[in-house]
């Protein structure tokens, strides 16, 4: 129980609730504050007008990626109900560096993750290998087995890693030995999107 308290669930990237919430508390503070501007007669009807329909744009963003999260995770638990199970062995980590467009257009670079895992199954003498979905968590780095369990999808093209074993912190004798300092990347993204939430959570709380 013990250990298992101290391991954490590591999600592929499209199934991360992560852009959704931090997009949901900028909207909070936004209307939280174009609310009391309202109130306190601090703005016009025509600018509050502009500022209700600017705060729309964040919430159908986090409503698009919220939706495409949970429908990626509901396909997870229609393979783990109905699909096949076998078990995988992660042979090794392959990391990539993926261009997103940011503001004003400039185009910046993130890195990704992916597993290649050898899927075992009865009655095959040899595994093959598959290449899992992208990863934001540098897993490789926390990673404290290399064992896991594969479900397909009905279809049996689609492939899903359960049993990911990884820890809430960097594992001191990792499965898999590295000096990829991109992992310091990771956790300054990561104490970023804390500090954004924790002062947008401030701020809407002071406006109560």
């Amino acid at each position: 129980m013990r250990e298992h308290m101290f391991q954490r669930r590591v999600r592929p990237a499209e199934e991360e609730l992560r852009d959704m919430f931090m997009l949901l508390a900028f909207a909070a503070v936004w209307y939280g504050s174009l609310f009391r501007a309202l109130i306190n007669g601090r703005t016009n009807g025509a600018n509050g007008a502009i500022f209700l329909a600017g705060g729309i744009l964040p919430l159908y963003i986090a409503y698009i990626r919220g939706r495409a999260a949970l429908i990626c995770r509901r396909k997870r638990r229609t393979a783990i109900s109905r699909g096949r199970c076998c078990r995988g062995i992660v042979r090794r980590v392959e990391a990539e560096k993926v261009p997103f467009r940011g503001r004003h257009g400039h185009i910046y670079y993130r890195k990704r993750y992916y597993l290649v895992i050898e899927k075992i199954e009865d009655g095959f003498a040899h595994g093959t290998e598959i290449k899992t979905g992208a990863y934001r968590v540098p897993v490789h780095l926390y990673m404290k087995s290399p064992e896991v369990k594969l479900y397909s999808d009905p279809s049996g093209w689609n492939w899903y890693v359960e049993g990911l074993q990884c820890g809430r912190f960097r594992q001191n004798a990792g499965v898999f030995p590295t000096d990829d300092v991109d992992g310091d990347t990771y956790v300054g993204d990561a104490l970023f999107g804390i500090l954004y939430v924790v002062i947008l959570l401030f701020l809407f709380f002071r406006l109560l």
